[in-house]
């Protein structure tokens, strides 16, 4: 896989930085309840808290270099190993609080006695109340003892550095006397070692193996170079890299040849580039198919002219085209025989420069066996005369220092008993609190968004449904037949209309059924709301309540019916008699009538089938308004019957298993999936959707030059809608002639 770009890893960041944001979004209810929770535990917590006062000492740990270098005979320092390093001064850390110096500071105060506790006991109580902090980049550290009596902490802090120092003067004092007087033994023995590795250092020079002169009683000098050898043998391995790349392109070049011909073989040396490489074609190849292309670019001139294919012309051409195929296929075949060649001879090649890195090889570890072992003899009599020099100036430096006073610990600031509590801190634990809070509020809303199984955006819906989504309806759309028709609103159901206006000829649909999978998901509103733009448009639109079971149509339109579908496939009513034109022009209406004991015998019925053929013969477009899919089966006979179906479904609302198994129930019956409709959608929260709503903006900025138009008041307009579908259900075939 190729590796993102920066800008494609900074657009990748910012996705994910807004997907994240949604979720806050969405979950911002739990995650403020988890943020108040912890935050009021925390307060209350530390209400309950016992004060606790602290008292903290500064002092500085001495290293024993300052006084004294005690190395015997190695560079190991029996009272300081590496006393300059961390490592020692964490270690000093440690022993500050150890079991052993805590013991002697409970003995030191009397606290078994005072706590009628043992010894150990009174150590672990004093570990949990004392801390220790070294200051960083200084030998300093400060040691905290925080008590719920200001007295006992100031005085357990004290003894603390005071048991230190007697401890550690004590081993220290020890060790010193012993190594002391070892030092002058250890310095002569290391004296002979130094003259025997100074006789090799000799012998190598009467060899003539090291550049005598060079060489000096401090050990340095300069070995027998191996840059040519080295130099020789990288510019061999180069060769061979290039060499095997050339041998392992020409070999995958040969292989495909050797089963290629004729026009097969001139279509992959056309391919590759072999044609054009002057390495592999020659010229008469390349001049070859040349005049190969340019012959049937003029045979192709000729056609177009108008020459026909019996033409003399014609023929003189043809005739001369074959025979430079021919030739072409002929030359390209000595090219392939000639890249075989000269596989071979790289190949060859190969061999042979390999032969020559062994033997350079050879050359190269051999001086270098050569160089090792002087370096070796060196640097071991370099490493002993540094080694005898550190001691005897070590020797002499501590036999004048041996006897100066030594000070292992220096104090800045004593401890003195506070007079302000320093637990609990409620500051500090409320923002504590605040904090953890706001990450837990963060991990509860992401964990809840992860275990959320329903589709939330446009692309999850197209990616597991397999399904384009045609239209996006912002929330909270009422009824378009009572809103002014340049809304925004109207807008989103006209992106809807031409996308199945696009798709229509595809699916060679005429009647659609409107669909979702559960009750709820607002299928009826959409289903309105598209017919009026369609019928706004100049279709001629007819909408069915085939929902035989809970019927909407005709209360959202507004109209009083007492036939319906249901009178049409039970009885021999005529179309004209059960449909009724509503007050938006082009738009008509078949309610569902009442309801029948059997409804999805109804529906399934030949008159069913012949609804179907009468109202696709004169309507332009029909629109089903069908029951849920996963609630009743009447969906699934609507949506066989029907050319295509539109699903309906509401972001965040469903399972995406519910809507698989709608998508699963809808293609088995043999229905026509067109596409999706994400309806309901909060496009002021949910970001991801305002690219495709953006005529929101649009329709807002155009406002802003022309006066607006108001939306009608939904109660006079559905008084006028009621009036106005009474007077005219009586009339349908007078208004409508084109149609009936």
């Amino acid at each position: 896989m190729a590796e993102l770009s920066i800008e494609e890893r900074r657009t990748e960041a910012v996705l994910h930085a807004q997907d994240y944001l949604q979720i806050l979004r969405t979950r911002w209810k739990e995650a403020m309840l988890v943020f108040f929770l912890v935050f009021l535990s925390c307060a209350l917590i530390t209400k309950l808290m016992t004060p606790q006062y602290t008292s903290n000492m500064r002092f500085e740990i001495k290293l024993p270099r300052d006084l004294i270098n005690l190395a015997v005979g190695s560079d190991v320092n029996p009272i300081q190993t590496d006393a300059s390093g961390y490592d020692y001064m964490a270690t000093q850390f440690e022993l500050l609080i150890s079991e052993q110096n805590l013991i002697a500071v409970a003995n030191k105060l009397d606290l078994p006695n005072e706590w009628q506790v043992n010894e150990q006991m009174a150590a672990a109580i004093i570990a949990d109340i004392v801390k220790v902090e070294p200051v960083m980049g200084t030998n300093l550290v400060d040691v905290f003892v925080t008590h719920s009596d200001p007295r006992v902490a100031q005085r357990i802090c004290e003894a603390v550095a005071l048991c230190y120092k007697e401890v550690r003067e004590e081993k220290e004092n020890a060790l010193i006397n012993e190594v002391i007087s070892k030092r002058y033994e250890v310095l002569r023995s290391r004296q002979d070692e130094l003259e025997r590795k100074a006789d090799v250092v000799r012998q190598y020079i009467r060899s003539g193996r090291y550049l005598q002169g060079i060489w000096n009683q401090n050990g340095t000098g300069m070995p027998v170079s191996t840059a040519a050898e080295e130099q020789e043998m990288n510019q061999l391995n180069n060769s061979r890299l290039t060499l095997e790349s050339e041998i392992a392109q020409m070999t995958v070049h040969v292989s495909q040849l050797q089963t290629l011909k004729d026009e097969e073989l001139l279509s992959y040396v056309t391919r590759t580039g072999l044609l054009s490489a002057e390495s592999y074609s020659s010229a008469r190849v390349r001049e070859l198919h040349e005049a190969f292309r340019e012959e049937e670019e003029t045979r192709n001139q000729k056609i177009i002219s108008g020459y026909g294919v019996a033409h003399p012309v014609l023929k003189s051409l043809d005739e001369q085209h074959r025979a430079t195929q021919a030739q072409l296929f002929a030359e390209l075949v000595g090219m392939r025989d000639a890249m075989q060649d000269q596989l071979s001879v790289k190949r060859s090649e190969l061999s042979n420069l390999e032969t020559r890195i062994r033997e350079a090889r050879n050359r190269l570890r051999e001086k270098t066996l050569e160089d090792q072992k002087v370096l070796a003899a060196l640097q071991e009599y370099s490493a002993e005369k540094a080694r005898y020099d550190r001691l005897e100036n070590d020797y002499i430096v501590d036999r004048m220092r041996m006897m100066a006073p030594r000070q292992t610990i220096e104090i800045y600031s004593n401890p003195i008993a506070a007079a302000v509590p320093s637990s609990p801190n409620y500051k500090l634990n409320l923002v504590v609190g605040a904090v953890v809070g706001v990450i837990l509020g963060l991990v509860v809303a992401v964990v809840f968004n992860y275990f959320d199984t329903s589709v939330k955006s446009l692309e999850e819906a197209e990616k597991h449904l397999g399904l384009p989504v045609l239209g996006v309806i912002p929330q909270d759309v009422g009824l378009l037949s009572l809103q002014d028709g340049n809304s925004p609103d109207a807008e989103a159901y006209r992106i809807l209309r031409t996308n199945i206006e696009l798709k229509k000829s595809l699916f060679k649909a005429r009647t659609l059924a409107v669909v979702s999978a559960n009750a709820g998901e607002g299928k009826s509103t959409t289903l309105c709301n598209l017919a009026y733009v369609f019928a706004s448009a100049g279709y001629s639109t007819l909408m069915i309540d085939a929902d035989l079971r809970r019927p909407r149509l005709d209360r959202y339109s507004e109209i009083d019916s007492e036939v319906g579908l249901s009178n049409y496939l039970t009885s021999d009513m005529e179309l004209k008699d059960v449909v009724v034109k509503t007050p938006t022009p082009n738009l008509y209406l078949l309610p569902a009538g009442p309801q029948p004991n059997d409804p999805s015998g109804v529906l399934s019925s030949h008159r069913m089938d012949h609804l179907i053929a009468e109202v696709t013969k004169r309507f332009d477009i029909v629109l089903f308004d069908s029951p849920p899919v996963l609630g009743v089966s009447d969906a699934s006979l609507l949506v066989s019957k029907a050319d295509a179906t539109l699903v309906v479904l509401q972001p965040r609302k469903m399972p995406l298993k519910a809507l698989l198994r709608t998508r699963s129930i809808v293609q088995n019956v043999g229905g026509q999936i067109m596409g999706l409709v994400m309806n309901n959608v909060d496009i002021s929260a949910d970001t991801q959707y305002q690219y495709y709503t953006t005529y929101y903006s649009y329709y807002s900025n155009d406002s802003s030059r022309k006066e607006p138009v108001p939306r009608k008041s939904s109660t006079s307009s559905a008084r006028s809608a009621k009036a106005s579908a009474r007077s005219d259900s009586n009339s349908v075939a007078d208004d409508s002639a084109d149609i009936y």
